[in-house]
């Protein structure tokens, strides 16, 4: 199962167990013949062993939901539900503790891998209100806990494993507006004020070393939308050719601050990585033109120190930002494809700096990597089919590049550029057709202190000058060079004119 696939399938899950979505002026029976088969339009089964009649509504007793999607599966199971019809016109669904999950991921001619959860709620609250094709469902807890001691491979345990991560002052609301699997349109709000856990994993078969990952969130909000219709068609988008028309879900998240760090030791080896910033934005969108992530993040500190190499690398940035689109199924025509890397003030520790120039000829100036592309793909694949099979040559043809921003600024000089380029199809090895046209300052400056640091011989610095001379012409100001790189049809390349191929 895909990673994807395992997100909407458990967000569909919790969907159904947290937000309980019902009719607040319907009976409990009611609500519970739309709780299945709102489950069913999504790819899930729900049963329970016994449903009986109570004085204020309806108890379900050790219900299941099933969901199973190319020989993955995913079972929660609940001891006890309680619906109860309040005086006020809504719905109160009480909810028996632990909640427990289990996961079998079953890859092709591999091994099955099943992971066990508890889910502990503690001041759990779920209250149904609003009308039919309305409805409002206000959740919150003041804890959630997550938490797993055994995986199994094989039916065999892996080695031991403990999963604990808590989630402090959850809350959220979560609206269904619409009578039909079809029309009805889903919204989501959440918020919590902390969230923190570790993954503490033994090497197997009695081995030295092991894995440990522990992590922290400071408050956090998120919005959703989409459609019964998208959760839907999540359920089955392995067997679909093309995203149906107006498919979208959609996903923002805010928090304050993150941190995590990571240690891995292995005989005779170890690899430690901290990471931590003041907060950031996390965007999620899968619509009928594809995936889209976007990530950014404000003051961000990372360390590695590894027995492999003599000194800590340490890494910080005022911010950071990636944006990645890409088409997940073949299309007619091509689709819109884009990268975008944003990283502002850029530093290294002094120890790896004096590692290559302790001297300090270099500027340690912070540095600045942006770079802005968008264009167009012909996909050959579906990467949602998960077909090992199709991925044995290249997903995709690129048919459009626009390079709209190049910014390299770093030791004191700087790079700038953009262009189009344009790829005819059916290419084993893709040959642009376009322009490129770059600008740098800063260059011979920064020629002059790298020789002076010895970490570039004189003669190899003349001669990085000569070409620069040959293949670029002066800019407006001193120390400048311009150039426009151009890809002809057949292969040939030219720069500034001379040609390179």
């Amino acid at each position: 199962m895909s990673k994807l696939k395992t997100f909407s399938l458990s967000l569909s899950t919790i969907a159904l167990l947290a937000a309980a979505p019902a009719l607040a002026d319907v009976d409990a029976q009611e609500l519970w013949d739309e709780w299945q088969a709102q489950g069913a339009a999504v790819g899930q089964t729900l049963s329970a062993a016994s449903v009986t009649d109570t004085d204020t509504g309806l108890r379900i007793n050790d219900m299941t939901v099933l969901a199973d999607q190319g020989g993955s599966t995913s079972t929660v199971q609940v001891d006890e539900i309680t619906l109860n019809e309040n005086a006020d016109g809504t719905l109160s669904v009480e909810m028996s503790d632990p909640v427990r999950i289990t996961s079998v991921s079953q890859i092709e001619d591999g091994p099955a891998v099943r992971i066990d959860m508890d889910v502990r709620h503690q001041g759990l609250n779920i209250t149904v209100s609003g009308d039919a094709g309305a409805r409002d469902y206000q959740y919150d807890a003041d804890s959630i806990t997550i938490s797993s001691e055994q995986m199994t491979v094989d039916g065999e345990p892996a080695g031991d494993m403990n999963i604990a991560a808590t989630i402090t002052d959850f809350a959220g609301q979560y609206m269904l507006t619409g009578d039909t699997v079809e029309t009805t349109e889903i919204t989501s709000t959440s918020s919590f004020s902390g969230m923190s856990g570790t993954i503490d994993a033994a090497a197997p078969n009695g081995q030295d070393g092991g894995f440990k990952l522990s992590f922290n969130m400071g408050p956090m909000t998120s919005t959703g939308s989409g459609s019964m219709f998208a959760l839907a068609f999540i359920s089955q988008m392995s067997d679909s050719t093309s995203v149906p028309e107006n498919f979208s879900l959609l996903s923002d998240l805010e928090y304050e601050r993150l941190s995590y760090e990571m240690t891995v030791d292995e005989a005779g080896s170890s690899f430690n990585m901290s990471f931590a910033n003041e907060g950031g934005e996390m965007g999620v969108e899968l619509t009928e033109g594809g995936l889209t992530y976007d990530l950014s993040a404000v003051n961000v500190d990372a360390a590695i120190l590894t027995n492999g190499f003599p000194a800590p690398i340490e890494i910080s940035a005022d911010s950071t930002g990636f944006l990645f689109t890409l088409p997940l199924m073949p299309e007619d025509e091509p689709s819109d494809m884009a990268l975008r890397l944003d990283y502002r003030g850029l530093e290294v520790n002094e120890a790896l700096w004096s590692m290559v120039d302790p001297g300090q000829a270099i500027p340690r100036d912070p540095a600045t990597l942006i770079v802005d592309i968008t264009g167009k793909v012909q996909m050959l694949v579906n990467l949602l089919a998960g077909d090992p099979a199709a991925f044995q040559g290249p997903p995709g043809e690129l048919r459009e590049v626009t390079l709209n921003d190049l910014q390299i600024n770093a030791a004191g000089a700087s790079l700038e550029g953009e262009g189009d380029l344009e790829f005819a199809p059916g290419q084993m090895v893709p040959m642009p057709v376009g322009t490129i046209d770059l600008r740098a300052a800063g260059l011979n400056a920064l020629l002059d202190r790298l020789t002076s640091a010895g970490l570039l011989p004189e003669p190899q610095a003349a001669m990085v000058r000569g070409m620069s001379g040959m293949f670029a012409r002066p800019g407006p100001t001193a120390d400048t060079l311009e150039t426009t790189i151009e890809f002809q049809p057949g292969g040939g390349i030219t720069a500034n004119g001379i040609p390179l191929q």
